[in-house]
């Protein structure tokens, strides 16, 4: 573990837009709200989701060294004393736990930067400034690394891939031949970016490989959870847009589009050549079918089966996946079956 810098109340200002209330503060650490039993350390902050006189009242008497939190509107928060923690108000407690989160990151680097003594790098390479690759990597031939990219162990680039700068491969990643990953990306442990999709033609003697001749373009600042497999395309591009996150087991076929701001969960599978226009939402261990479109800003539920387009804005759900609205009055006539049956019966 590293130590990073202490945060200080004066940077808090900047990085979180908190306005600060009581003594300066400085913190090295945050605190799980939920680690029952447990004092925090004075130089620890605390990120509550709702701050009001009950919330401060508890965490001013723990021992913590700065509560962060929104007041909801309309609500009065009691005065600091000289002798309690620090308050810093936020606009948004959850955004303000994604900046501490970063900035107070304690773990290691991925990697040291220069080239490990394991690692394998082609000759034909390019690295940029301040490059880390990390024990057992392989780099091939050709492949671009910008500035400040961390490979980490066992990591696998193919020839020809680029990579932008501040990208970070965390451990077992595999970027195959000819991919381009963006700037400042995020790549979890085992990842595979660009192997083959699946396309088959039935032959006489089955079902014969179809080569996939395409490759895989990520945009910048764009996160890849662990195990996630991204396809690259039979021919033409597979690509997912700008600042969109991609969780853990997620599988995106061949040719997929996927634009910008996308979020999909864990176990959600969008089969190939599918369409994900912006800002759009994808549950958990949810399935889209190949060759449709979810339209901007669509909201689609956990364990939903996407078998046709989505309008723009619509939110589905349900198998065959349908408006939410729809499906909720679906499932409580189903729950109601029993009753009516019971009634239709008696007057018969």
């Amino acid at each position: 573990m590293t130590t990073p810098a202490p945060l200080t109340t004066r940077e808090a200002r900047e990085l979180l837009g908190a306005l600060p209330e009581g003594p300066d503060a400085t913190v090295h650490r945050l605190w799980d709200p939920d680690a029952a039993g447990s004092k925090p350390e004075r130089d620890a902050a605390v990120v509550v989701a709702r701050l009001d006189a009950a919330a401060w009242e508890r965490w001013r008497a723990s021992g913590v060294g700065v509560v962060v939190g929104a007041a909801p509107a309309g609500v009065e928060l009691p005065p600091v004393d000289a002798g309690d923690a620090s308050r810093w108000g936020v606009a948004d407690a959850r955004l303000a736990l994604a900046r501490l989160s970063r900035r107070l990151d304690p773990r290691p680097p991925v990697a040291d930067v220069g080239v490990h003594a394991t690692a394998v790098v082609a000759p034909t390479a390019r690295l940029g400034a301040r490059v880390a690759i990390g024990p057992l990597a392989c780099v091939g031939d050709d492949v671009v690394l910008g500035d400040d990219v961390a490979i980490g162990p066992g990591c696998a680039i193919g020839a020809g891939a680029r990579i932008g700068a501040g990208t970070v491969l965390r451990e077992r990643v595999v970027v195959a031949d000819g991919v381009a990953i963006g700037a400042r990306c995020l790549l979890q442990a085992g990842a595979v970016i660009g192997s083959d999709g699946f396309g088959y033609a039935a032959g006489p003697r089955g079902a014969e490989r179809i080569h996939h001749l395409g490759t895989v373009v990520l945009g910048d600042d764009v996160d890849v959870g662990a195990n996630a497999c991204i396809d690259r395309a039979t021919l033409g591009a597979t690509r997912v847009g700008d600042r969109s996150r991609i969780d853990n087991l997620v599988q995106l076929g061949h040719n997929v589009r996927v634009g910008r701001d996308v979020l999909i969960a864990g176990q959600a599978g969008i089969a190939g050549s599918t369409v994900i226009g912006d800002g759009v939402v994808i549950g958990g261990a949810a399935g889209v079918a190949d060759h449709v479109r979810v339209g901007d800003g669509a909201r689609i539920a956990g364990g939903a089966g996407v078998t046709k387009s989505v309008p723009d804005g619509e939110a589905w759900g349900g198998y065959p996946a349908q408006s939410v609205a729809r499906w909720a009055r679906e499932r409580y006539l189903i729950g109601r079956l029993e009753a009516i049956w019971a009634f239709v019966k008696g007057r018969a």
